[in-house]
């Protein structure tokens, strides 16, 4: 069974967009939507187990430097 979680992105100043095309090419991010608020994107991923999530976060998402801070809020039902 897939593990699924959320992760709110927050980018450096009008580097959203681009952060957006980067995050596109991580074949484990399902949906991507930019918001309004304190953070600038909103991924779902989808991934084999929880030890995933922070693989994705530590190997994939740290490596692009107009990020500035994330959350993850994995889905537990």
């Amino acid at each position: 069974m897939a593990i699924r979680a959320y992760i709110l992105i927050n980018t450096q100043i009008g580097q959203t967009q681009k952060v957006a095309e980067e995050l596109k090419k991580i074949s484990e991010v399902k949906k991507l939507d930019i918001i309004m608020g304190p953070y600038d994107i909103i991924i779902e991923i989808e991934v084999p187990s929880y030890e995933d999530i922070s693989q994705i976060l530590l190997n994939k998402l740290q490596s692009i430097p107009a990020i500035n801070h994330t959350m993850t809020c994995p889905v537990v039902s």
